[in-house]
């Protein structure tokens, strides 16, 4: 349960640098004008934290239960998504507050 805790600050941490840094900007300009899917997909911490989740998950392989070896490795990323998404709010929030 631990590495699915870390794999999900750091899925939070890339979908949130990736989705709200001014440095990343231009790559999500970029992807914007050469596809719609790839540009709404940098813009949306969300749905960027599912396919990071995804690929740690390939990478890392944990499995949170002891079920079926498919079932485990989709539950994870999704569990890890899940977290994930909280972490990714609560960056945001302190971005906004920041800020002011």
């Amino acid at each position: 349960m631990e590495q699915t805790l870390l794999l999900s600050l750091a899925t939070a941490s890339i979908a949130f640098s990736v989705t709200e840094t001014k440095g990343l900007a231009p790559l999500r300009q970029w992807a914007s004008s050469h596809s719609r899917f790839l540009g709404e997909l940098l813009s949306c911490g969300y749905c960027l934290g599912h396919w990071v989740a995804l690929g740690l998950v390939a990478i890392y392989r944990p499995r949170p239960l002891t079920t079926w070896w498919a079932l485990d490795y989709l539950l994870a990323a999704l569990i890890i998504a899940w977290l994930a998404a909280f972490q990714w709010a609560l960056l945001c929030w302190l971005l906004e507050k920041a800020r002011k």
